[in-house]
């Protein structure tokens, strides 16, 4: 005859290893990952960033301790630091309508839904000022 298994003392239920239960690297959900990507490169090119990286520029010029600005010879050509002027009021502007579009998404009248939203709406209009103050300057 065959002999029964004893069932398990409570203890050895209690720290027994769990089958299954191993760890895993986190999933990365692919839609938020690829927006972010796609914005980047976005917010790269309208700022003037391929020309940033292929383009030797030089931001300022040191004289005997003192920096002065570059003022080019030609309006055309575009300097270092309007360049990243360029992609700093852009991604304000792009994280400014990403704050007020979720700001948007929670119910109405909601205190935490409406801070999102003004903060969001501020943003984007100061980076919206912001840039045409950086054309105003370049152009005139």
């Amino acid at each position: 005859m065959l002999k029964r298994k004893r069932p398990p003392s409570k203890y050895a239920k209690k720290f027994r290893r769990k089958k299954g239960l191993t760890w895993h690297f986190p999933r990365l959900e692919l839609k938020p990952v690829l927006t972010l990507i796609v914005a980047a490169i976005a917010i790269l090119l309208a700022g003037g960033g391929i020309y940033f990286l292929f383009s030797p520029s030089f931001p300022a010029i040191s004289l005997q301790g003192r920096v002065y600005p570059l003022v080019p010879q030609r309006l055309s050509i575009q300097t270092l630091s309007e360049s990243l002027l360029a992609i700093l009021f852009l991604s304000a502007g792009v994280g400014g309508c990403y704050l007020s579009w979720s700001g948007l998404q929670a119910r109405i009248g909601h205190r935490p839904s409406m801070v999102k939203t003004v903060v969001g709406m501020a943003l984007l209009a100061s980076a919206i000022t912001a840039t045409y103050m950086l054309a105003i300057l370049k152009l005139g």
